[in-house]
């Protein structure tokens, strides 16, 4: 039975602890031992930075394809389906850390870690500040100097914020990252995370975070424009749809695992959130989809 994998690095069991929280790869090290393609995967607890110094490719970032080419700047967050081609002259690298460690190195920066909730695709020119940090970065790594760990750490958080600057220019910081509302809702988004297939209730979320139902329901329509139950649906929904794109399970399975006891109530639910059935859109997403992102591993 074929489901999404769920990797700590490209090709190695999620049971696997990242050590010492950072890792650093050439994209040509990892990738060519698969002929240059990595199938769609996605990874529970790291945050990957892959940067493309030359050659080109072709991302599958949660159903979206992106052409990338010298410059490419992926940032991919934990959960968040993913897969690349890439051409055989490609040069790049790719960091993996632990969300524990992107919050550490941001620490001083509060507000950021929320810039780094979704996938982002940026163009980083030659010219651009990030793209001398990015190559000093990999000099660093690649290094043998003395305090190279502590030059690493210094580079990497400067590349991190970059990225949120990036992040917040485009226009996905929530405002009042610092304020009591937005840690409530922070603190919401981190339980649904958690909890969205067991389907809880709203009065579970509030208890646990220590406001009433009609505070959380405020506090998530003025920071996400959304109801709680329409955020936890919504997730319900994104995760339907990875396995419908990316799964042989069948619809049965898909509802079960969902926290749905009857498959033809998640049919209906999935029906009326996404505008067509869940054959349909496996059909219609999966014929829009990327060659690589389908073939049989």
């Amino acid at each position: 039975m074929k489901t999404v994998p769920t990797y700590s690095l490209y090709g190695v069991n999620s049971s696997e602890p990242l050590l010492d929280q950072l890792h650093f790869e050439s994209i040509a090290s990892r990738s060519q031992l698969y002929a240059w393609e990595i199938k769609p995967h996605r990874h529970e607890r790291f945050l990957q930075i892959l940067y493309i110094h030359t050659g080109s490719g072709e991302a599958l970032l949660d159903g979206r394809r992106e052409r990338l080419s010298g410059g490419s700047l992926i940032t991919m967050p934990p959960h968040h389906v993913h897969g690349f081609v890439f051409s055989p002259d490609t040069d790049g690298i790719i960091v993996t850390m632990t969300e524990s460690y992107l919050r550490t190195l941001l620490a001083g920066v509060p507000g950021t870690p929320k810039l780094f909730e979704h996938p982002r695709h940026d163009r980083v020119g030659r010219r651009h500040a990030l793209a001398s940090t990015l190559a000093l970065f990999r000099m660093e790594m690649e290094g043998v100097s003395a305090w190279r760990g502590a030059a690493a750490s210094a580079l990497l958080t400067l590349l991190l914020v970059g990225i949120a600057r990036l992040a917040e220019a485009s226009g996905s910081a929530t405002a009042q990252a610092s304020s009591r509302p937005a840690r409530h809702f922070q603190q919401f988004q981190q339980l649904l995370e958690s909890d969205y297939r067991a389907q809880k209730e709203i009065t579970y979320y509030a208890d646990a975070i220590g406001v009433t139902s009609t505070q959380l329901n405020r506090i998530c329509r003025q920071l996400a424009g959304a109801s709680p139950l329409q955020m936890i649906h919504a997730r319900l929904l994104a995760e339907a749809q990875r396995d419908l794109l990316f799964s042989d399970l069948d619809i049965k399975q898909i509802a079960m695992t969902l926290g749905f006891a009857d498959a033809g109530y998640f049919s209906r639910f999935f029906a009326r959130l996404a505008g067509q059935t869940p054959t349909a859109f496996r059909e219609s997403g999966r014929a829009r989809l990327p060659a690589f992102a389908t073939r049989d591993a």
